[in-house]
């Protein structure tokens, strides 16, 4: 009888040391700060987009695909993030899980002012070589100008939970200038 209750002690101390252990690594992300993998996808032109060009520069990875609505919905910020982070060295990249028949409409909807890969099984490729092994959509990668991988969001952003992103990585837009600065000008 008093075994058996020294193995329960030793099990309920084991399991409760397991359980620790868990949580204290659980909330972390094995491929934070690790290198980026080798990607090389073809753009709506056909060009060759590759990642290790992009050395030096922030990257933004953003799986989408035409039929995912949450992916629709933050299109226009990331257009946005383009245009207003672009000066610090962002760079966003957007592989589509789609055809690029179904890409083309989208693009032209949302003037995407960033290269789109419409590429199904190269997209999905590469976003499993991200760390996305589920599938789902949107999903984004920061990569960081020397090639390691910054962050990861499965889901889509907030208009907020984006620009805080950017902002804290890259650092704040620039200020534009008032608008009645540039018709005062000579």
């Amino acid at each position: 009888m008093r075994s058996v209750l020294i193995l329960i002690v030793l099990a309920l101390i084991a399991g409760g040391a397991g359980f620790g252990a868990y949580r204290l690594v659980a909330g972390k992300d094995a491929l934070i700060g690790a290198p980026a993998p080798a990607l090389a996808l073809r753009d709506t032109q056909g060009r060759r987009q590759e990642l290790a060009a992009l050395r030096g520069k922030w990257v933004l990875i953003n799986f989408w695909a035409s039929w995912c609505a949450p992916c629709m919905e933050e299109l226009p910020l990331l257009v946005d993030a383009q245009s207003r982070y672009a000066a610090q060295g962002l760079q966003i990249l957007g592989p589509a899980l789609d055809a690029p028949e179904a890409v083309a409409p989208v693009v032209a909807r949302f003037g995407i002012n960033y290269p789109v890969m419409p590429d199904f099984v190269a997209a999905d490729e590469a976003m499993v070589a991200l760390g996305n092994d589920r599938g789902a959509l949107p999903y984004s990668v920061l990569i960081d100008p020397q090639g390691r991988i910054a962050e990861r969001v499965l889901g889509a952003f907030s208009r907020e939970s984006l620009q805080n992103m950017i902002a804290e990585r890259v650092g704040p837009p620039p200020a534009s200038p008032p608008a009645d600065a540039a018709q005062h000008a000579d």
